[in-house]
C-alpha cells in the first residue's frame, strides 16, 4: 500500500527466498515446488515476482522455467492435516 520500508523489505525476502529457490531447482530439477505456511497466503502478489526472480538464476535461462512454483493447496493446515492423518 504505497509503504516503502515494507516493500524493501518483501523485495529482498523475494531476493533471498528465490535464490534458495533457484539452487535447490539447479540440484534436484523438481518437477513442481509447492510452497505453504504463510507465505501462500500472498498468492499471486508474491509469486509473480518470486518465479521471476527464480527463474533468473536456473540454469538454462529462459528455456529453464520447467520447474513450476506453486501455492501449495493446503495452505498454512498441512502440517495439521498431515498430523492428523498420522
Amino acid at each position: 500500500k504505497g509503504d516503502r520500508s515494507a516493500a524493501r523489505v518483501v523485495n529482498l525476502y523475494i531476493k533471498y527466498l528465490a535464490c534458495g529457490l533457484a539452487n535447490f531447482i539447479n540440484v534436484l530439477h523438481p518437477e513442481k515446488i509447492c510452497l505453504g505456511g504463510g507465505v501462500s497466503h500472498s498468492g499471486d502478489a508474491l509469486l509473480i515476482p518470486l518465479r521471476e526472480e527464480t527463474y533468473k538464476s536456473v540454469y538454462g535461462g529462459a528455456d529453464g522455467k520447467t520447474t513450476q512454483i506453486v501455492r501449495a493447496t493446503l495452505g498454512n493446515d498441512a502440517g495439521i492435516i498431515g498430523a492428523a492423518m498420522l
